[in-house]
């Protein structure tokens, strides 16, 4: 997705200006975003296949065995894939899947299917923001405001800012922005009537006094120029700029006890910067005052701000996510999700088949470990007797979860390899599980992406995607060697 390509070459006095920092912070937005839903995604695909064999037994049982298993397969597989036959996304398609299997998870995927709602609850919001940054060179002028107070502007980023000013009369910011244009054109009555506007509609901005003050002292309007950049210091006395170009001005009209007034009243500010830019003076041999950029704050205001460039983006980020379900919509999805999963507490355990987590055996009617893993009856007799009470018979049903911890070993070990993550969730270790799929999302990401989603002011001096997708190469083959260092389970171990 591009958004307009400004290469940081051309802005070399601003290395960590606004539209590079904006590019950082919408990559990095995205790129969390897309490795979170990349983990919820597979996250959803190792429950299916945890669970499917499970629900081939209830099939079994509700159908009393009068179906070959190979039908009931492909009725499982037709069930799962139906979402597919709408226009959906396939995060539709792993709530559809989540609710399917709710009735079969553990209470730590219970919580995985929580948040994955809350994220639905907040996907409005979070579909708005990427629309924000994908958009910002297109959306509320924020291009045309960096580039001409950075003296970038050309004619046509003029032309479009007037355009603007026609059609959202109430708009003090860009009237500002042409204000600046013009003065730079020596057009300063033009520049006034801009500033006088925008001064009208939001009248607690010092930075329109301080251009003010520049436009009036081109037109020889000194005394006026005065009171501007007095109005200026008023509303924001601690910033230098303004009482730097206060001093200028004094400094113009021989008033040179005032403008040492001033200038020390700026060094006790920021000294540094106050040297610096009487430096610069002195190399041109001229007096300089300074036009303010707009703060940071502001042009992320402007940037998020809804119109309809950003509400069209966020719609179509939302629709290939989810897809079918409209994006103002999703509050009421994610409500709807919470209300069935809570109709669903009240169909009983006994009727959805449980694997055990210690024998591997299936079974209706039985109790869970401390931390809430399926248990069958007999493992759970084990854990109640003493070693005093245990018998031959109990010393068979021991013998029996080691070989059935034996057995799975291998398989597990495979898995775990295959899909870093998917051994773990079969053996209950959720929270292994999550944070191996979220570092196999993030690397695989890296590598795909390099880390770039959007493009709006980038550093053709820096080539940053290839060392992104080393970092993911890296973290890659990290997890992979964890994961065979660290199975799910130890060899042979109860």
């Amino acid at each position: 997705m591009l958004t307009g390509i400004m290469p940081i070459i051309t802005l070399n006095g601003v290395p960590l200006s606004w539209p590079v920092i904006s590019t950082i912070l919408g990559n990095s937005y995205f790129f969390v975003i897309t490795a979170t839903l990349l983990s919820l995604f597979l996250t959803g695909l190792c429950l299916i296949y945890k669970y499917t064999p499970q629900m081939l037994n209830d099939l079994r049982a509700f159908t009393n065995n009068d179906l070959a298993d190979k039908g009931l397969i492909v009725w499982m597989i037709f069930i799962l894939l139906i979402p597919l036959f709408f226009d959906v996304g396939p995060m539709m398609l792993l709530l559809w899947w989540i609710l399917f299997l709710w009735g079969y998870l553990i209470p730590a995927e219970k919580r995985i299917a929580f948040f994955f709602v809350f994220l639905i609850l907040m996907s409005i919001w979070i579909a708005h923001i990427g629309a924000g940054f994908i958009t910002y060179t297109e959306n509320q002028l924020n291009r045309q405001i960096y580039t001409t107070e950075h003296k970038l502007v050309n004619e046509t980023d003029a032309a479009q800012i007037a355009s603007w000013i026609a059609t959202h009369p109430a708009d003090a910011e860009p009237m500002n922005t042409m204000a600046l244009i013009e003065i730079n054109r020596s057009n300063y009555s033009e520049a006034i009537r801009l500033l006088n506007r925008s001064i009208d509609l939001d009248p607690g901005n010092p930075r329109f006094y301080n251009h003010l003050g520049l436009a009036l002292i081109g037109s020889g309007k000194t005394k006026e120029a005065f009171k501007a950049f007095q109005n200026s210091i008023v509303l924001m006395p601690d910033n230098v700029v303004y009482n730097y170009n206060l001093s200028r001005l004094y400094q113009s009209t021989y008033n040179f006890y005032e403008g040492e007034k001033a200038i020390a009243s700026a060094s006790g500010l920021d000294a540094d910067r106050v040297r610096h830019l009487l430096d610069e003076e002195n190399a041109v041999g001229r007096t300089r005052y300074i036009q303010e950029c707009s703060p940071l704050r502001l042009h992320l205001a402007r940037q998020m701000k809804p119109s309809k460039e950003l509400r069209s983006v966020a719609d179509a980020l939302w629709t290939f996510a989810f897809g079918m379900i409209p994006r103002k919509a999703s509050i009421f999805l994610a409500f709807a999700c919470l209300f069935v999963f809570l109709m669903m507490g009240y169909v009983p355990d006994d009727k959805f088949t449980k694997r055990c987590s210690r024998c591997g055996k299936l079974y209706y009617s039985g109790a869970r470990t401390i931390t809430g893993n399926p248990m069958c009856l007999q493992c759970h007799w084990v854990d109640v007797k003493t070693k005093k009470q245990q018998g031959s018979i109990l010393h068979h049903k021991t013998e029996e979860i080691r070989k059935y911890k034996t057995y799975s070993y291998q398989k597990l070990l495979k898995l775990e390899l295959m899909l870093p993550g998917l051994g773990s969730f079969l053996t209950n270790r959720t929270s292994t599980a999550l944070i191996r799929m979220s570092v196999l999302s993030a690397s695989l990401v890296a590598i795909i992406t390099g880390g770039q989603f959007i493009i709006s002011f980038t550093p053709v001096a820096i080539e940053y995607t290839g060392i992104i997708r080393i970092i993911g190469i890296i973290s890659l083959g990290l997890l992979m060697i964890r994961a065979y260092k660290a199975p799910p389970i130890r060899y042979g171990v109860l």
